[in-house]
C-alpha cells in the first residue's frame, strides 16, 4: 500500500502546475454613503487586497433602478433624475496602490442655495485600470501561457439628503411560489411615494391556526431608489426549519428600516394560506 502511495505521489509530481500571475484587487468601504443636512463632506476608503500593485480611478457615475430591482447605468441620452453628482467632488481621482495599501478618498459635498428639498443619488465607480501583474509565466513543460489581466470595477451609491423627506411604503400583491426544486418563495412587489429612497429589510413570520408565530426569514438590505415607484421582490423562503408544511395559517409580511435608518416599520400586509 505505502509503496502505491509513494508511485502516486512520483506520478503527481510530473504533471505540469498552472503558473498563475499575481493580480492586484479592490475592496471599499463603506459599501453605502449616506449624507445628510448638515454633512459637508464623507469619506471612502480603498485598499488594494490582492497581490500585485495596481492602478486605480475614481468617478461618478449616475445609475437607475429598474423594476426589477437592478441598477444599471443609463441609456445613451438619458437624462438622470435626481442626481446628486453636480453637488459632489472627489479627490484624488486617480492612485496607484502596492498589495495591502490604501487610500482615502473625500467627496466634498456643496449644495445651491435653491436645491428642493428630496433625497438625490450618484456613484462612486473604482475602476482597476492596470493590474501592473508579473511577466507571464510559462507552465511547466508546456508552451502554453496562463495570466490573468482582470478590470476589476466596484461601484457604491452616495446618498444625499436636503431638507425635509418624506416616504411612504407599501407592499403589493403579494403570492407563494416555489421553484423546480420545490424550495418556496414569497413574490411581491414594493411600493415607493415621497422625494426619498428606501433601505430596509424583509421579515417572513408564519402564524399556524392554533399556533405560535415562527419568524422563517429575514431578507436584509432590500432597497427602493428615488424615482423607482416599484420594484419586484422575491423573498426564497430556504432557511425554514425542516418538516414544516406551509399550510393552513397565514404569512406575515414586514417591511422594516434598517437600525441605522431607524428600524421603522415602513410596510406590512399579510397572506393567508390554504
Amino acid at each position: 500500500m505505502t509503496r502505491l502511495i509513494w508511485i502516486f505521489l512520483a506520478f503527481c509530481s510530473l504533471l505540469p502546475a498552472a503558473a498563475y500571475a499575481n493580480r492586484a484587487e479592490v475592496m471599499m468601504l463603506p459599501t453605502r454613503v449616506v449624507m445628510e443636512n448638515k454633512d459637508r463632506y464623507s469619506t471612502i476608503v480603498i485598499k488594494n487586497v490582492g497581490n500585485a500593485t495596481g492602478d486605480f480611478t475614481v468617478e461618478l457615475q449616475d445609475m437607475k433602478m429598474i423594476e426589477t430591482g437592478m441598477v444599471v447605468p443609463l441609456d445613451p441620452g438619458e437624462t438622470p433624475q435626481y442626481s446628486a453628482m453636480p453637488f459632489i467632488h472627489i479627490a484624488p481621482k486617480s492612485m496607484t496602490l502596492k498589495p495591502g495599501e490604501t487610500q482615502t478618498v473625500r467627496l466634498l459635498l456643496r449644495l445651491p442655495e435653491n436645491t428642493e428639498p428630496g433625497e438625490y443619488r450618484t456613484h462612486v465607480k473604482v475602476r482597476l485600470v492596470n493590474d501592473n501583474t508579473d511577466a507571464p509565466v510559462n507552465a511547466a513543460g508546456k508552451d502554453a501561457v496562463i495570466s490573468v489581466k482582470a478590470k476589476l470595477v466596484i461601484i457604491i451609491p452616495v446618498i444625499v439628503r436636503h431638507g425635509v423627506t418624506n416616504i411612504s411604503m407599501g407592499i403589493a400583491d403579494p403570492k407563494l411560489s416555489r421553484d423546480a426544486q420545490g424550495v418556496p418563495s414569497v413574490d411581491m412587489y414594493l411600493t415607493r411615494e415621497g422625494n426619498r429612497s428606501s433601505m430596509g429589510d424583509i421579515s417572513v413570520t408564519y402564524i399556524p391556526q392554533g399556533g405560535a408565530p415562527q419568524v422563517i426569514r429575514v431578507f436584509r438590505g432590500v432597497s427602493v431608489y428615488r424615482p423607482t415607484t416599484r420594484r419586484f421582490l422575491s423573498v426564497p423562503l430556504d432557511e425554514m426549519p425542516k418538516g414544516l408544511s406551509l399550510a393552513h395559517g397565514r404569512l406575515d409580511i414586514v417591511y422594516s428600516a434598517q437600525e441605522k435608518e431607524g428600524g421603522k416599520k415602513l410596510a406590512e400586509t399579510q397572506m393567508s394560506l390554504q
